[in-house]
Parts: structure tokens; C-alpha cells; sequence
């Protein structure tokens, strides 16, 4: 039996703060094919923060394999993404399994300045359901720049670069 597709939602605080990610080609929708092939991105991160990243988002997508090892779909985006990245081939390699479940970034906003936010993935047992928060410190600056992003709204949330 194959299983549904379900869309991906993005509120629009999500959008203000990343910008629109879902603009262009389907494919570049796909967070880890942006990443894997340089899609520009307004997550600015250190040579050991994307190395954590690459290295757990690759083994969430083996996990995923292993819950779905027919999915044409889900080969394809592994199959392309292991000739588009060398990274990504090394990292697939190591046949490593595992979920994505924390991390922190530091968004490059341009109407509110950089923001460091606490990035927490959230999975229904049983699915392939997910929620990403976004958090910040409660009284850091970055919680005034999050609220002062609420307030604004999406009005200058354009591209991601």
C-alpha cells in the first residue's frame, strides 16, 4: 500500500523568519536538498554547526528509508542529492540511523537583525508527522527580535538571502 503524501504547512511567522522557502523549483523546497546544494538560506552557522546539522539530518534520512524502503520518491531525493553533494555521499556512507530531534540556530534576518533561536523537532510516535519550534531564551534579545518579527509580520519576508 502506498502511503499519502501530506503537504507541508509553514505559518507565516515561519516565513517572516526564513523567508519563502517554497518559492521555485519543487525540489528546493526539500530542507536538505537546500542545504546539501547551497540554496541560499538565511541560517547562518559554523563549520561545526553544519557539520551536527549534515550529520543528523543525514541519519534521520536513512531512519526514513528504513520506514519506507519503496518510496520512489524518497530514493530519488537520496539518489540525487548523493551525486549532487560529496558531503552528503560521505555522510550517507556511514550508514548512520537516527532522529533529528534539537538544535540551535542563529537566522540573519533583514529588517530584524541575526536572532539565535532554539530549533526543537517534534514527532508523533507511530508517523512521519512533525512539528518544528522555533524558541527563543525567554528575556534575551532575541525573544524582543521574535515578538518585533510577529509584530511586522510577513510584509518583508522575501527571498531567504
Amino acid at each position: 500500500m502506498r502511503r499519502a503524501r501530506r503537504r507541508v504547512a509553514r505559518g507565516s511567522l515561519l516565513v517572516a523568519l526564513l523567508g519563502e522557502v517554497s518559492a521555485g523549483p519543487a525540489r528546493d523546497h526539500n530542507l536538505l536538498w537546500r542545504h546539501f546544494t547551497g540554496v541560499p538560506s538565511r541560517v547562518v552557522a559554523t563549520a561545526e554547526q553544519d557539520a551536527a546539522f549534515e550529520s543528523a539530518a543525514t541519519a534521520d534520512l536513512r531512519a526514513a528509508v528504513g520506514r519506507h524502503p519503496d518510496d520512489p520518491l524518497l530514493r530519488g531525493l537520496i539518489a540525487d542529492l548523493r551525486r549532487a553533494s560529496p558531503r552528503f555521499e560521505s555522510l550517507w556512507q556511514e550508514r548512520a540511523v537516527a532522529r533529528h530531534a534539537s538544535s540551535r540556530k542563529t537566522i540573519r534576518h533583514p529588517q530584524v537583525g541575526p536572532l539565535t533561536l532554539d530549533c526543537d523537532v517534534l514527532t508523533v510516535e507511530g508517523s512521519d508527522l512533525r512539528t518544528v519550534l522555533y524558541t527563543a531564551v525567554p528575556g534575551a534579545p532575541d525573544e524582543d527580535a521574535r515578538a518585533l518579527l510577529r509584530t511586522i509580520g510577513t510584509q518583508f519576508s522575501g527571498s531567504p538571502s
